[in-house]
Formats: structure tokens, C-alpha cells, sequence
């Protein structure tokens, strides 16, 4: 635990203090106590309290003064939180040559599959984007944790090539 204020717990010191002053105002006022010679008429003047109840509320201000002067110095604690912060960015190729069928059916229909089967192990706190990328990258889905916008884009990695090939490929 730290302090913010650390200076401010010379303010504690008024305390001490008060009590110091309170016991020295009664100590003069014994001294100058007035001589009376029937003391049974005093106490019978005086409020039925005993001499316990008259220091509650002394005791409950000077509790309230350490608690103010406590929290002027302003604490602090640090406590590590477990957060998963994790955020994972799937690129995958979307250029002519994931066409190519020397795997079946083609490049990029497995780079989806291996793409959803990833992204369905994942935990639901995990968040996961997607990158296209074709001689330029584009951002298709932020990380985001709702998997089935992302699964959803990945079903439309087929339109984005379809897109980025030359007008004279029709090998799709």
C-alpha cells in the first residue's frame, strides 16, 4: 500500500494534539474551582450522565478526525487483475494463386476451413480479426469476440477473390 499524499499524515498529528489542549483546559479548571461547602447539592444539579457516556461523543469525533486525516494522505493498493487481453489477427491470402488446385478443392477453401476450425476452438473471450491480403491488406473484421461475424466473413473470402483476379483468369 502506497500513499498519494504521503505529507498529509502530518494532519494526524492534530489528534495528539486536541488531547493535549483537552487535558490541560481541565486541568485548569480544577484550579480554579470555586469552594462550596455542600457538594451533594452539586451532583444533584448536575445531568444523570455517568462519566463514560460524556466521552462518546469526544471519542467518536477524534475517530472521525484520524479517519479524515487518513484518507487526506490518500491510500492506494495495486492488485493484479486477471484479464485475458488476447486479440488475434487471422491473415489469410486472397491473390490468384490460392486458385491453384493442387490441394482439393483448392488453396483457399482449406485456408477457410483451417480458418473456422481455429476460430471455433478459440475461447469465448478471445478476440479474433480478420486480414485479406492480395498485393494490399484490408482489415475484413476488427478483433472482435462474436464469432459468427467473423465466420461470416470468412464465407465471403470466396467473393473477394473472385474480385481480385484479372478479368482473363476464368480458372474458377
Amino acid at each position: 500500500m502506497s500513499f498519494g499524499w504521503p505529507w498529509a499524515l502530518v494532519a494526524l498529528l492534530a489528534v495528539p494534539l486536541l488531547l493535549a489542549a483537552r487535558w490541560w483546559l481541565n486541568r485548569r479548571r480544577k484550579r480554579a474551582a470555586v469552594t462550596v461547602s455542600s457538594i451533594a447539592l452539586i451532583r444533584a444539579a448536575l445531568p444523570g450522565r455517568t462519566s463514560w457516556k460524556r466521552r462518546i461523543p469526544v471519542y467518536l469525533f477524534l475517530a472521525g478526525l484520524l479517519a479524515l486525516a487518513g484518507g487526506l494522505a490518500r491510500p492506494q493498493a495495486s492488485l493484479a487483475v486477471p484479464s485475458n487481453s488476447t486479440s488475434i489477427l487471422l491473415a489469410i491470402d486472397v491473390s490468384g494463386s490460392m486458385c491453384t488446385t493442387d490441394i482439393t478443392p483448392n488453396r483457399l477453401a482449406v485456408a477457410t476451413e483451417a480458418a473456422r476450425e481455429f476460430v471455433r476452438a478459440q475461447e469465448d473471450g478471445t478476440r479474433i480479426g480478420l486480414v485479406a491480403f492480395s498485393g494490399i491488406a484490408g482489415l475484413l473484421v476488427p478483433p472482435t469476440t462474436d464469432k459468427k461475424a467473423l465466420l461470416d466473413a470468412l464465407d465471403t473470402l470466396i467473393i473477394i477473390i473472385k474480385r481480385s483476379r484479372s478479368p482473363t483468369d476464368q480458372s474458377l
